[in-house]
This record gives C-alpha cells, sequence and structure tokens, in this order.
C-alpha cells in the first residue's frame, strides 16, 4: 500500500464483522485523516526536508537537489496553493527526497506527489480503476477512491480519486512518478486539465 501521508488508499463501504472488513474500516477513516493534513499543509510523521534555494521558484530550487524531472502546474484551477514540501524518502532511506503540495482546501484539495520513478518514495495505491487516460501524450491510470458495484465514474467527484503516470526521462534527467489525486470536490476532467498543465522547469 502507497505512503498514506501523501495519499493513501481509501477504502469505502459497510463494514463488516470479519477480521478483513474492520481492517478496511480503518485504512478509510486513517486516510481520510491524513490527506485532509496534507492537503492543510500538516506533517504527521515527516518534517519538510530544506531544499535548494536561490531563484525564487520552490519548483526550479527543487530541481537543482534532484535527479529525476520536476513538473510545475500552470493550472491550478484558480486553486490556492496550500502548501509546498520536500521529504525524506521514507520507503526508501537515502533515496532522493520527493515533492508533495497541496492546492485548494481540506473539503476541496488537490494533492500533488512527484517522486522518482525508480524507486517512487509514495508507494502505490490501489483505487478502483476507471481506465486510462493520456495526459501530454502520456498513458495514465485513472482511479477512484471508492469500490463495490455503485461505485462508478460519475461518483467521481463524491468519492475523490486519482491520476497516476511516469513523466519520461530527458538527455540530463530522470523519469518521474506524478501522482494528482483529491478527496472529492473535483470531476475527473478537471483533475485530468490539473494534470496537462504539469510543465517541466528544467
Amino acid at each position: 500500500m502507497a505512503d498514506t501521508q501523501v495519499l493513501g488508499t481509501c477504502v469505502f463501504g459497510r463494514a463488516g464483522s470479519s477480521p478483513a472488513s474492520r481492517t478496511m474500516l480503518k485504512i478509510k477513516v486513517a486516510t481520510r485523516a491524513l490527506i485532509a493534513s496534507i492537503l492543510l499543509g500538516g506533517a504527521l510523521f515527516h518534517a519538510p526536508v530544506a531544499t535548494a534555494m536561490g531563484s525564487g521558484d520552490k519548483y526550479s530550487d527543487l530541481q537543482t537537489g534532484v535527479t529525476y524531472v520536476v513538473y510545475k502546474p500552470s493550472n491550478t484551477l484558480k486553486l490556492k496553493a496550500l502548501n509546498f514540501e520536500v521529504r525524506a524518502c521514507r520507503l526508501h532511506p537515502g533515496k532522493e527526497q520527493y515533492l508533495l503540495a497541496g492546492f485548494g482546501g481540506m473539503d476541496q484539495g488537490i494533492a500533488l506527489v512527484e517522486t522518482a520513478a525508480a524507486y517512487n518514495c509514495t508507494g502505490i495505491d490501489h483505487p478502483k480503476s476507471l481506465g486510462t487516460v493520456y495526459i501530454n501524450g502520456i498513458k495514465a491510470k485513472l482511479g477512484i477512491y471508492c469500490s463495490g458495484a455503485k461505485c462508478t465514474a460519475s461518483k467521481f467527484s463524491k468519492y475523490g480519486g486519482e491520476i497516476t503516470f511516469i513523466a519520461p526521462a530527458t538527455k540530463l534527467l530522470k523519469a518521474t512518478y506524478i501522482r494528482v489525486g483529491t478527496q472529492g470536490g473535483f470531476t475527473q476532467t478537471q483533475l485530468i486539465a490539473f494534470a496537462k498543465g504539469l510543465k517541466p522547469v528544467a
């Protein structure tokens, strides 16, 4: 399961009495709280890690300190930037730091995660698949944070979901794993527009 501080796997549905169902309910509750804390700029387990400074642009400054391509949003859907955190790679200690940025608010916000694709500091989420979309020519996975037969694409703005893809390497920089997610309040079209607005800073 992915690093739940980032976006995590949201499991929805009615709680049962079996150990498995109780575990799924705990994941649901914990992940909701963790996503909310991120969108507010909080850090429950990690403190933000200092990175290279100097240009006046946080994304450009981050690029000077990592070997993967850093992407900056050019279409934030008019959402206010909440936080910009460069975190240590908890899943792969000693590896390059990763980026977590939040936009909007706790109830209706978007989280952006960027990490080296080679080892992915955030892990892998398992939302219910809604198929694939193309982000600037790159094939991406689209998922919704709920499960069951009634969990359809039309419920995306209610439950939220994510887009994940790997942006290719360049001649000088390595490939980047990108996750753009929301816990609700946005349509698939809006999340796709946010993802398509990501532009490399280098």
